[in-house]
């Protein structure tokens, strides 16, 4: 009993601080809107289920989550997140975690260079009810520096993060990424690379390293295309990466499990000049080295945008 009232607690608290986080971006909204414009503003809910065939362990994962971006001009901005996510055991447990994420972006105008230079810094906070406390008080710090000429045809970056768990585990992590758009901007081609290193290898399924490639191909549809269809997106993770993080979806792993690869189509459409709507579904493949366990995950992703 005690341990299902401190998993409440944590939930309680986390709901409270998401909360706060919706009434601070609908305080900011209202600041934007009298800004003459010069503030762009994007708020996007998010909701995700997946359920775990072949794991002796887990079952199932649902997460919802608020985003908020803010940019002014085409000079920089931030954005802020709250996210919810239940995993479920086998045993009928469960680890209930609230992330918090924060960014605030920058951009340098050189005469010597055909674009913009992307100064970013992205910070991550998880708190969950883990009662060995290995996946709890995660603390992230990830700085990026990114170019895209003003073509829109090119773009790199490098980028890098720190995670900080408890019981003597640090991960470092460094993300060089290069994109090219094709066919008059119809299509864009983009691949990341990604080199993690744990810190203790007895904390993370006996790896010392993990490398992996993730490979994404999105396609803009004609306007007036059917039912407003906006774009589409596969994307591909091949090789292996563990606690790993993922800065464009604001979402930390910091669960141990190795994961080998992924496959995934999305689909977005524009139902209005403002809103928009993305669905997402995909698998990814795990493994438990502790217990040879080989699973995957298959998933379902909702995404609406609003701009304001």
């Amino acid at each position: 009993m005690k341990q299902q009232n401190a998993g409440e607690r944590v939930v309680k608290k986390g709901l409270f601080i998401m909360a706060g986080l919706i009434a601070m971006a609908m305080s900011m909204q209202q600041a934007v809107f009298a800004a003459d414009g010069d503030w762009a503003v994007k708020t996007d809910l998010q909701g995700l289920y997946g359920n775990y065939s072949g794991s002796l362990l887990r079952s199932s994962l649902s997460s919802g989550g608020l985003i908020l971006s803010a940019d002014y001009l085409d000079k920089g901005g931030f954005s802020l997140a709250a996210n919810y996510a239940r995993l479920a055991f086998k045993t009928g447990n469960s680890i209930n975690q609230q992330g918090y994420f924060a960014n605030a972006r920058y951009k340098l105008y050189l005469d010597a260079l055909p674009g913009p230079l992307t100064l970013m810094l992205n910070g991550h906070f998880i708190n969950n009810n883990d009662v060995t406390g290995n996946t709890d008080n995660v603390k992230v710090a990830a700085p990026q520096i990114s170019f895209l000429n003003y073509a829109k045809t090119f773009y790199v970056d490098v980028g890098y993060a720190h995670s900080i768990y408890q019981n003597n585990l640090n991960v470092d992590q460094f993300t060089p990424t290069i994109g090219f758009g094709l066919n008059q901007g119809s299509d864009w081609f983009q691949v990341r690379g990604w080199f993690i290193k744990p810190s203790n290898r007895l904390r993370a399924q006996n790896k010392s390293s993990t490398s992996a490639v993730d490979v994404k191909w999105t396609h803009w549809f004609a306007p007036g295309s059917w039912h407003h269809l906006e774009k589409m997106q596969l994307g591909g993770l091949f090789g292996e990466r563990i606690y790993a993080v993922d800065n464009d979806a604001a979402a930390v792993y910091n669960l141990a499990d190795i994961q080998r690869g992924s496959l995934s189509l999305a689909l977005q459409w524009r139902i209005t000049e403002s809103l928009h709507l993305m669905l997402m579904g995909g698998n990814e493949r795990y493994l438990n080295n502790t217990i040879s366990n080989s699973y995957n995950n298959r998933f379902g992703y909702l995404d609406i945008s609003k701009s304001w």
